[in-house]
């Protein structure tokens, strides 16, 4: 079998490599490892989006430090509409909102990574491509980063995880035949006892 070629991600840092791994559709990937058109470059709708996306990640890693007691910082960077960080002793978490891709879209990229400074030192990456984020929306990837955090032996990249097909999920539950037909029945047995409580207050 041919050997599958690596595809890293344009992470914001250099010196840590991301590698997009499985699970991750070919859109995706493709924008992932694009560069953005930079600060100067954007149209005022560009600028209006990329703006309110930028409000939202403060927002939503102000929300986040404040219960762990992390000191924000929030940097002017020319390649980003927004590059902040949170840390104290043990955590870090950086939140970059990139420019689009093309002057005539506005489709831009949320990353988030997350450092533990004691322990093992794990690291997690996570990211969320949309035209327009909300900090909820924002909170969960950051959260989201600090989920993946792993070990990574020096040098080695963190590699981007998808979310596997239903089909595939259903399958692995599936591994004992009898156990599933058990869970399966019964599981079928609580949805209809759901199904007929939800249908009694409608013909009421």
């Amino acid at each position: 079998m041919p050997e599958l070629k690596v595809k890293y991600a344009n992470f914001p840092e250099r010196e840590l490599k991301v590698v997009i791994g499985p699970n991750i559709n070919a859109a995706s990937t493709k924008t992932l490892s694009r560069l953005s058109i930079g600060t100067y470059e954007m149209s005022f709708i560009q600028q209006e989006r990329g703006k309110n996306t930028a409000d939202a990640a403060r927002t939503a890693l102000n929300h986040i430090a404040k219960p762990l007691g992390l000191t924000v910082t929030h940097e002017t960077h020319r390649d980003y509409v927004c590059a902040s960080s949170a840390a104290n002793a043990e955590h870090k978490f950086n939140v970059w909102v990139t420019t689009p891709f093309e002057l005539t879209q506005s489709g831009h990229i949320v990353w988030s990574k997350y450092q533990e400074l004691t322990g093992e030192g794990k690291i997690g990456v996570a990211f969320k491509l949309s035209t327009g984020f909300n900090f909820e929306e924002i909170e969960v990837v950051i959260k989201a980063a600090q989920k993946n955090a792993v070990v990574l032996p020096e040098g080695e990249p963190f590699t981007l995880k998808g979310n596997p097909p239903p089909r595939f999920a259903k399958k692995a539950v599936a591994a004992p035949a009898a156990d599933a037909a058990g869970d399966a029945t019964a599981a079928a047995g609580d949805a209809t006892a759901a199904a007929a409580s939800e249908e009694k207050p409608a013909e009421g």
